[in-house]
């Protein structure tokens, strides 16, 4: 969040929607801190890390991706058995190092059945998750071919995939709790 020197930190939260949801975490986690006016664009990081839960605003970047650092993100996941296809959840300090795939950590890798989350960019369109959720589902399928043909891997019977969701619907309510 950025100061404009007259706001406290609480007022600066209610001004985002975003953040709504989470003052009372908030209030309870930096207690009066949230009272402290910041400078005229002044930084103060809250929050280091962003998910759903916590008010994040995801960004498409793809246009940032560049071949130094898809060849340096391709040689970590090849070292991954089987895993073929997912979404790493990278921290960075600079655009300029994480384009020369330099100064990077994995905070989280997520597989095949992670959500594409460029989709939640608030510049597209409910069609344009549509179609990358479509399209996401399109090269699993061709991965799961591949698999099929040449490691000879089965398919999932339709009854293993119903109770694979049950399960994970079943461990959900658990995590839930």
């Amino acid at each position: 969040m950025t100061g404009d020197g007259r706001s406290t930190i609480e007022e600066l939260l209610r001004k985002e929607k975003r953040f709504i949801l989470q003052l009372a975490a908030l209030k309870n986690l930096y207690k009066e801190k949230l009272q402290q006016v910041l400078k005229n664009d002044e930084e103060c990081l809250l929050v280091p890390y962003g998910n759903h839960s916590r008010g994040a605003k995801f960004i498409d970047a793809h246009y940032m991706i560049n071949g130094t650092l898809t060849d340096a993100v391709d040689k970590i996941c090849k070292q991954i058995p089987g895993f073929y296809y997912g979404r790493l959840d990278i921290r960075f300090n600079t655009w300029s190092d994480l384009s020369k795939g330099k100064n990077f950590s994995i905070i989280e890798l997520n597989g095949a059945g992670s959500e594409p989350t460029h989709i939640y960019d608030p510049a597209h369109s409910i069609f344009f998750a549509w179609r990358e959720i479509i399209r996401h589902w399109k090269i699993l399928y061709k991965i799961s071919k591949q698999n099929h043909k040449y490691s000879k891997l089965p398919y999932m019977k339709f009854g293993s995939g119903v109770q694979m969701l049950r399960e994970n619907k079943r461990h959900f309510k658990l995590v839930e709790g």
